[in-house]
Formats: C-alpha cells, structure tokens, sequence
C-alpha cells in the first residue's frame, strides 16, 4: 500500500485533490522555468507516490513532455512499478532517496516534491538532499512552509507552531498519530531547509512576498559554476 501523506477530509478529498493539483501546476511551471530541461536532457522525479486516485499524485508525470528521458524514483512501500505502464517510455528505479543507485550528476534536471518532510530527522533530511543533489546537475526542492498558517497535512491551523515535544503530542492527543512520529512529518522553515542543502552547490530559495502568505518553499539548487558564490537569500 502506498503511504500516506495528507489526513482524510472525507467527503472533502476531491476538492483539497483538485486544488492541490492546480497549486503543483504551478510548481511544474516554475520547474520548467528554472530548470529549462531540453527533449534530450535527463530527469527525475525524486520521490514518486504510489496512489493512483487523483492526478495529483502523478502530477509531474502528467505535465512533463519528454517521457522517454524521465525517470521516477520511489520507495519499494510506495508500490509504484506501475508508473511505466502509465506512462510509457518512462524508467522506474525503485531506491530510497538517501541512496540512489546512479552516478555523480546523471540527470541533468530533477525535481524533489514535498518529499524532505517526510524524511525523518534534520541528518536523515540532510542526507537525502545530498544524494538528490549528487545525481543531479540542478533540482528543484519543494516542501509546505512551517511558517504558513496551517499545516498542510493535518490541516490543523497554528499547531505546528507548537514546540516540537507538544506538536507531537497535540497530534497523538488528536488521532494524528502516525503524522506526530518525526519519520513522517518533520516540518520545515526558511533557516532549517536552506540548512539542508551541500555548501559547495548554488541554491537559491524562489519564493516571493511575505512568507507566512507562502503554503510552500521553492529552493533550486545547481551544481555550481566557476567563480560563482550560493546566494544565501
């Protein structure tokens, strides 16, 4: 079975689906100006999610044009091998994300969707943007922003604001259990994400305007270039 990553809303699901849909969109948008891939470029979609009842949970594969150079990767729980029967000319590489069986910069351009949260720890996140941004020349990482007024997977307003010790117990108090344990939801803001990213790649946070107005953070990282520094905005 596939893992959970947002609690049920009921008879609500379609509508938060559709309208997470239209927000991933924009990230596609934003992935393809920043990231600019070519036909013949390679890339990936690190941290693909096995459910298949909404397009929003395929959205990259849906959107991106060039199947034949696009590879998914997931975890063997997500249950994804389906994707190139879904998508054909796409490769599926089942691996966790902290050790992907491919060489140093083999894809010229990938993206890393709300997958660091769910990454455990600060080193267990840490680690994983390191392995993404090995293999690939310049990603774009996305994760909801601590700062935002809800948190986007229990949808709880101003919980996740709590000291780490009482969110988690709020969340157990709740029935949010299985979101309280820090391997499947550890929250992110400005400093602690831009604190994941290797110190010898260029990473630049995108996001405009005032940050609690922001559900998510946009950072692309890129190998970096001779004589160039990492803007640390």
């Amino acid at each position: 079975m596939p893992l959970n990553y947002s609690a049920s809303l009921g008879a609500l699901d379609r509508w938060k689906n559709d309208m997470a849909f239209k927000a991933r969109r924009k990230i596609f948008a934003t992935f393809m100006r920043e990231c600019a891939p070519g036909p013949a470029d390679r890339v990936a979609d690190f941290g693909v999610s096995g459910h298949r009842e909404h397009p929003v949970h395929y959205f990259f594969e849906s959107l991106y044009p060039y199947k034949d150079h696009l590879t998914a990767i997931g975890r063997e729980a997500e249950d994804a091998q389906w994707y190139p029967r879904q998508f054909p000319g796409l490769t599926f590489v089942e691996a966790d994300l902290r050790s992907i069986p491919l060489p140093d910069n083999h894809f010229e351009a990938g993206i890393c969707n709300a997958v660091v949260e769910h990454a455990g720890t600060r080193e267990q996140q840490a680690a994983l943007v390191r392995e993404v941004c090995r293999v690939s020349r310049r990603v774009l990482f996305t994760t909801p922003n601590r700062a935002f007024p809800v948190e986007l997977h229990t949808f709880l307003p101003f919980a996740h604001w709590l000291p780490d010790p009482a969110f988690r117990a709020l969340l157990r108090r709740i029935g949010h259990s299985y979101f309280a344990e820090i391997e499947n939801l550890n929250p992110l803001d400005t400093t602690s994400f831009k604190g994941l990213f290797p110190a010898d790649r260029d990473t630049r946070l995108l996001n405009g305007g005032p940050l609690a107005l922001q559900p998510n953070l946009l950072c692309v990282s890129s190998v970096r270039e001779q004589g160039r520094i990492v803007d640390a905005r």
